[in-house]
């Protein structure tokens, strides 16, 4: 059975207060993020390094991500500025390629999120196969799967909402990727190119409205 090395991203949206600021806070915990592995005594003997600011991966700031980054963001929440790889990134301070979790394809999972600071708005979850992207994560390696989630937004089934009262923890259902990663025919790989495992099986089924 082949085993993939993939990225798990969650990005939180927030509303914007008064004056364009906000000020939540928030860090996913299961499968947990680079930055959070040292909270997990079953990661204790990997040594991870502290991160006590692990729930605030936001970029360095509102202001320092839109009045001097453009509005741009590291791949999985450090300023843009900073020298790739950036902290939390494949190759960065915490990013030491430490697997916290197995799947199988196609599997719905719980992805548990712990908001400490909350002002509504929503998560998104992106997957980015690790085994074509040695170097740190990129915006179009994760952009090519948006994760859709079984209780999410229900026009929008790839967006969780957090309520008014968020603080605390949210376990959001999403399933993964069904096909393999491969070569297209342009060069590029993604989800479901090249060659995949073939299943037939035939069903007779009635569809009611």
């Amino acid at each position: 059975m082949g085993i993939s090395r993939a990225l798990l991203l969650v990005t939180l949206y927030l509303l914007q207060l008064q004056h364009g600021q906000v000020s939540g806070h928030g860090r996913m915990m299961d499968p947990p993020n680079r930055s959070s592995l040292w909270r997990l005594a079953e990661y204790e003997s990997y040594n991870p390094p502290i991160n006590y600011d692990d729930n605030q991966l936001f970029c360095g700031g509102f202001v320092l991500q839109y009045q001097h980054n453009g509005g741009k963001c590291g791949e999985c929440g450090d300023p843009y500025n900073s020298t790739r790889p950036r902290d939390n990134e494949h190759g960065g301070l915490y990013g030491q390629g430490i697997i916290t979790k197995t799947y199988r394809k196609g599997q719905e999972i719980t992805i548990s999120v712990e908001i400490t600071a909350t002002h509504m708005g929503y998560f998104e979850f992106r997957i980015c196969n690790m085994d074509r992207n040695h170097g740190p994560e990129n915006e179009a390696c994760l952009n090519q799967n948006l994760l859709e989630l079984s209780n999410g937004i229900p026009n929008i089934p790839t967006r969780y909402p957090i309520p008014t009262n968020g603080l605390g923890w949210h376990h959001v259902k999403a399933r993964l990727p069904s096909n393999s990663w491969g070569e297209c025919e342009d060069g590029s790989y993604a989800v479901g190119c090249g060659n995949q495992e073939t299943f037939r099986g035939c069903s007779d089924i009635a569809i009611s409205n």
